[in-house]
């Protein structure tokens, strides 16, 4: 596992109690005075199943917690930080995400998270992910009509640039697919810019975080961020 040299100054952060959340094979290493739990919305027997790629005989984490990632049952404001690795575009809802993240950090808490680029993967062939795209996804249930129709279309967007389908009947009936299994796919893809306007969009919500560094990786591969926790303003 390659990390950044802001990678391990971010990581060096990091202090007390924390949370990973989908570590999978790949736990990112933290200091001895960092004591981690480990999330995940499956298990690793299931998790075997979803990516076979993976060769048997790797090492997987077992998570402590299994769990939505916007759904953690934990205490607010019980953690000292929390990692979110290559992660954040497999949730459909990642605002959600990143407001309970925020719940359960201490004030001054870390997040570190850490996006593939959408342009270093087949999601270029993709439109980014809009900040009203992810406001909506908030705001809709899951049931909604509009929200169903947008859910399937990331299937299909999936069927056609990862695995490379062309006919739309071929397309269609591998979203499908994909869809009733709940294989994690990318729902949503970005570029480093776009992370400035949502943070400044939950700061807005009540859900503010402080930057304290960011970096895109030389390669492209990722970017990463830094955050801090920062309490929300009382307005009169």
């Amino acid at each position: 596992m390659s990390i950044s040299a802001f990678g391990r100054w971010a990581l060096d952060q990091l202090t007390g109690d924390g949370l990973e959340i989908g570590a999978f094979h790949s736990p990112l290493p933290v200091p001895a005075h960092a004591r981690v739990t480990y999330a995940d919305a499956f298990p690793t027997s299931l998790a075997r199943r979803y990516f076979e790629e993976v060769p048997a005989d790797t090492i997987l984490v077992e998570p402590q917690i299994v769990a939505p990632a916007h759904a953690l049952p934990l205490k607010e404001a019980s953690q000292d930080f929390v990692i979110s690795s290559h992660l954040i575009e497999h949730l459909p809802d990642p605002l959600a995400g990143l407001r309970e993240w925020h719940r359960v950090l201490r004030d001054g808490g870390a997040l570190y998270l850490v996006v593939p680029d959408q342009r270093a993967t087949p999601d270029a062939k993709r439109p980014r992910t809009t900040l009203g795209h992810l406001i909506a996804d908030f705001e809709q249930p899951a049931d909604h009509p509009d929200r169903r129709e947008r859910d399937r279309e990331h299937f299909r967007s999936w069927a056609r640039t990862w695995n490379g389908l062309t006919d739309p009947r071929q397309v269609e009936f591998w979203a499908q697919f994909l869809q009733r299994a709940k294989y994690p796919i990318h729902f949503h893809c970005w570029q480093p810019e776009d992370y400035a306007e949502i943070l400044t969009y939950l700061g807005q919500q009540g859900v503010p975080f402080e930057v304290a560094g960011t970096s895109e990786r030389e390669d492209g591969y990722e970017f990463s961020m830094l955050l801090r926790k920062r309490q929300a303003e009382i307005r009169a």
